[in-house]
């Protein structure tokens, strides 16, 4: 029996709304996982990032972020309703690249020590073991997102921090970060999106719907400086990264490419590729997804 929030169950059409597709195709456990992807930019059909909304056709491929896994995948077929997973090749061919499978497994055999066996030199991961990778993942979604929730209700700075670790397996585990600064370099462009919020870059460019040619977001790359303050603050925050993109959709940005937040005496940084920073624009508010570290810092 369908929940109420899933869509009515319907045969194949023409096109289909990306995130009932990808629902559809069992890529995510549920329509809101999928079109939350969406939102924070971590769904491209045809190379270009798309909102929930988009209608996907046969021919369409789609690129999908899911933290240590990007699937690829193109549609073979358009539906609108939950499939076994028997079926699931019927309606799409999977074109993720093998080292993709690889690599994600190496991710999660470092950072859930003991959750798959998984040895170096062990060749290309089976069927089995990357059904266990898409549970393990949608397992950790889960958890991260129960988390942001309850962190949302807590007041302290410090205990924010601890659940933010405990929220993300593996937090403390990963590369040595590059060392931000916090101030924009020599020749930035500042763009004020709002009072309480700037962002300054090396470079920026619009991104503009294919279809439509209407601007559907911001991208910034080159030493991208954030400094937020969230309404009733006393203190801005600071966010460094290589690549910041503004979405309209979800009035988001996100952020890329080894990004570290400075809010206080807390410096929190990613220690993996893979970590990604969301701020809310009109809030100031920000969240972190990936393996990160909090360093503390006293004085100026």
């Amino acid at each position: 029996m369908s929940s109420a929030t899933e869509p009515e169950s319907k045969g194949a059409g023409d096109s289909a709304r990306v995130d009932v597709w990808l629902w559809s195709v069992r890529l995510f456990k549920t329509r809101t996982q999928a079109g939350d992807a969406c939102k924070k930019g971590q769904v491209e059909v045809n190379g270009q990032r798309v909102k929930p909304s988009r209608q996907v056709r046969e021919g369409d491929e789609i690129v999908v972020d899911k933290g240590p896994l990007v699937r690829t995948v193109a549609v073979k077929e358009t539906l609108t309703r939950r499939v076994g997973a028997k079926e699931v090749p019927n309606f799409l061919e999977d074109r993720t690249p093998e080292e993709a499978w690889e690599r994600a497994a190496e991710i999660r055999r470092r950072n859930r020590e003991g959750a798959i066996a998984w040895d170096e030199g062990a060749g290309r991961p089976t069927k089995k073991d990357r059904r266990d990778l898409e549970e393990l993942m949608e397992e950790s979604e889960e958890k991260e997102a129960h988390f942001r929730k309850l962190a949302r209700t807590i007041k302290t700075s410090a205990i924010i921090a601890s659940l933010s670790v405990l929220s993300l397996s593996g937090a403390a585990i990963g590369a040595d970060p590059p060392n931000r600064s916090f101030e924009p370099s020599a020749g930035s462009v500042v763009f004020k999106v709002a009072e309480n919020l700037s962002v300054s870059a090396e470079k920026l460019a619009p991104e503009t719907d294919s279809s439509t040619g209407a601007m559907t977001g911001l991208s910034a790359s080159g030493h991208v400086i954030i400094k937020t303050k969230p309404k009733g603050a006393a203190d801005w925050i600071g966010v460094a990264c290589d690549k910041a993109t503004y979405q309209t959709e979800g009035d988001v940005i996100v952020l890329t490419g080894w990004p570290a937040v400075k809010s206080g005496m807390q410096i929190l940084r990613a220690t993996a590729p893979e970590t990604f920073v969301r701020v809310e624009r009109a809030s100031g508010k920000w969240a972190i997804k990936g393996p990160h570290r909090i360093d503390l810092k006293f004085g100026r």
